[in-house]
């Protein structure tokens, strides 16, 4: 069975090139635009990855989803890959782990732009790691 990947991003471009990549990949993709429309798409898909947007309707509107996914019994196995724009530097993982106080509620971060191969390449790692899904 083809294993379901969630996109969760603003950009219908990306959206749409991210499809294309995993698409040719075998993967089966749905997408949603925004956290309200993402959890939406959840309660009719339980997707094996959900690839996140870190900014979208404001500038922690991803992290907050996230914390909101974890928490959330029916979706706290579901691996997530953040993606963002900026860069992944030391200094923003400490300040926004200081000001939530909490563990990171993802897999792993990707930044874009995305290269085909090791977007692919992420996936099927994050999926190894959490087998069963």
């Amino acid at each position: 069975m083809a294993q379901e990947v969630l996109v969760v991003d603003d950009d219908p471009d990306l959206v749409e090139a991210v499809r294309i990549i995993l698409e040719a990949e075998s993967f089966v993709v749905f997408a949603a635009r925004d956290g309200s429309e993402a959890k939406k798409r959840l309660a009719e898909h339980r997707p094996d990855v959900i690839l996140l947007d870190v900014m979208m309707a404001t500038d922690t509107e991803g992290f907050d989803l996230a914390y909101e996914l974890v928490d959330d019994p029916a979706t706290k196995d579901i691996p997530i890959i953040m993606l963002t724009a900026m860069a992944q530097s030391q200094n923003y993982v400490e300040t926004f782990q200081y000001i939530t106080e909490r563990p990171w509620p993802v897999s792993m971060f990707l930044e874009k732009p995305i290269a085909p191969k090791k977007l692919v390449e992420t996936i099927r790692k994050v999926l190894e790691e959490h087998p069963g899904r």
